[in-house]
């Protein structure tokens, strides 16, 4: 069957040459358009929970808050490790599951149960995005000559952080640096004692006092009117003229006691960038399972959205990390390699066939089965990789093709001459090597099938280059028997003429010189390579290696 599938390319040369030509096109288009990042996701899912209760030591944020969190978190189903930290003011509880796990059922299954645990009055916890550790694509800081850092801080909170939310992908936009602004009432002690007003009164009077309130409605003819009270405090003066209390029958307001300011919350850190202290910059991360050039896509168009349409002319935000000069530098080195491996190759072949067009032949099967990988993972929408990619061995895909034109170019050698015709040859060539070849690429392909049991990162690591290793050989398979007694029909019309390659025929003979000795000494040689192998065996305890890092359970 293999043979007449050979056969059938030698008929139809034209259909196996367009069908090359289709494979070139879409494998190009495959490569443009398929996600390349620079390295794989290899985190498992993951739910956060972050609870924030300022002023309380460790301690106290471990016993009142991670510990009922973690109690009440114990059996979530899917679940294989749980740890937490707790800092000042701070507890951070970390849930991983297992890798088949949804990442938006870990989520509900999470917030379902978080609505149970008992926590102190005022604590809210909350989930952080969905978001990988790798998931970091872009940072920019936002920069003005003449506005100051905390109406910066408002621009990044108010405006910008909002903005690029809304592109599809990004999880989360973080915004560090500048101070955070507040409205601020600064008592004076001498007239709160004065006025016989403690602190607490003034709080809940602010608080009590700064909302609408509904009064419902009464009808006038065939109109109905609405009733309101309107209470919500939207200027500074508006919170000057809150009554917190009264003297001798006489209203005492916030001015009478304090001042009312425009202030910035206590500093808990400080961003700096090149020659500024004191910058705003903003973290962008990207939606756990996206692609990394599609998200950088809508954030760059929404910089440029911003930059020349939302913000004020003085104010632009300007990008110092994008991941997509870490994917075209990725891109680069994969190209860099292939050209220089395809390079390699033909030179090599070139040296042992003694012919440039046999060689040619030889190297034209790497970057087409490399384009016949490209659909098959564009097709399965499995992302492009530094390891993927640039793991490929052009020595294994081309094994096959070698062996197949050595064939063809020394049957044809050997009729110099004589009369013959083409076809028959490099059929009857085609068909003493094109079963063995068959074997030996399904052979190498069960090389390969191990990896697809790996699980977790293990998994993620190394199984998409299993699969765009076995694609190339598959692609390399099917040139081999097509492609390749094609291309020879249309070069080889005229002969061959075998050159003898004398460096080659040098090497040959040294090896059968020292081949025929080691046969007529079996003994000795066999006593030999037992050594060695003994030899090997004693240095391997001192080999350090691991398939993959350890993984931590606490």
């Amino acid at each position: 069957m293999i043979h007449q599938f050979v056969q059938f390319a030698l008929r139809q040369r034209f259909l196996v040459l367009m069908l090359v030509v289709l494979v070139t096109i879409a494998g190009a288009l495959s490569f443009q358009r398929m996600p390349v990042d620079a390295y794989p996701d290899l985190s498992p899912p993951m739910v956060e929970i972050i609870t924030q209760w300022p002023g309380h030591a460790a301690e106290e944020i471990e016993r009142l808050v991670s510990l009922p969190i973690e109690v009440e978190m114990n059996g979530v189903p899917h679940m294989a490790v749980m740890r937490s930290i707790s800092l000042y003011g701070l507890s951070d509880v970390i849930m991983t599951f297992q890798e088949s796990t949804d990442d938006y059922f870990a989520r509900q299954v999470v917030f379902e149960r978080l609505s149970q645990v008992q926590l102190p009055s005022g604590v809210a916890p909350s989930l952080s995005p969905l978001s990988s550790p790798s998931g970091l694509v872009y940072r920019y800081v936002i920069e003005s000559p003449d506005r100051s850092p905390q109406e910066l801080k408002t621009i990044e909170d108010w405006v910008v952080e909002r903005a690029y939310k809304s592109v599809p992908g990004v999880a989360d936009d973080s915004g560090f640096g500048g101070t955070v602004m507040q409205y601020q009432v600064l008592l004076d002690p001498a007239k709160t004692y004065s006025y016989h007003i403690a602190v607490p009164q003034v709080m809940a009077a602010l608080a009590a006092n700064n909302a609408n309130a509904g009064g419902g409605f009464y009808s006038q003819g065939s109109q109905f009117f609405y009733v309101r009270g309107l209470g919500l405090v939207t200027r500074t003066e508006d919170i000057g003229n809150i009554v917190v209390g009264n003297n001798n029958g006489v209203p005492v307001r916030v001015r009478d006691i304090g001042e009312v300011t425009i202030g910035s919350a206590p500093r808990l850190g400080e961003f700096g960038f090149q020659k500024n202290d004191d910058s705003v910059e903003g973290v962008i991360l990207m939606l756990r399972g996206e692609q990394t050039q599609n998200v950088l896509k809508g954030v760059e168009k929404k910089t440029e959205e911003l930059n020349h349409g939302i913000l004020p002319p003085d104010v632009k935000i300007h990008p110092f990390y994008d991941r997509s000069d870490l994917v075209r530098l990725t891109i680069d080195t994969v190209e860099h390699n292939m050209l220089v491996g395809m390079t390699l190759v033909l030179i090599v072949l070139i040296f042992f066939l003694v012919s440039f067009r046999a060689a040619v032949i030889v190297a034209l099967t790497i970057p087409l089965s490399l384009l016949f990988a490209f659909i098959l993972l564009h097709g399965r929408g499995v992302p492009a990789n530094l390891l993927s990619i640039g793991a490929i061995d052009f020595g294994i895909i081309i094994d096959g093709t070698v062996v197949m034109m050595e064939n063809i170019y020394r049957e044809l050698a050997e009729r110099a001459g004589q009369d013959y015709k083409l076809h028959e040859v490099i059929a009857a060539a085609a068909r003493d090597v094109d079963r063995p070849i068959f074997y030996s690429v399904a052979v190498i392909l069960a090389g390969y099938l191990p990896i697809y049991a790996l699980t977790g990162p293990s998994g993620k690591l190394f199984v998409p280059m299993a699969e765009t290793m076995s694609y190339a050989l598959l692609g390399s398979l099917i040139f081999t028997l097509t492609l390749v007694p094609v291309l020879a029909s249309y070069w080889f019309k005229s002969g061959v003429k075998e050159i003898v390659n004398r460096p080659y025929e040098w090497v040959k003979g040294v090896y059968a010189g020292e081949l025929d000795w080691c046969l007529d000494h079996p003994k000795t040689t066999m006593i030999a390579a037992t050594l060695i192998f003994a030899a090997s065996l004693l240095l391997v305890p001192y080999i350090g290696g691991e398939f993959m890092p350890p993984q931590s359970s606490v």
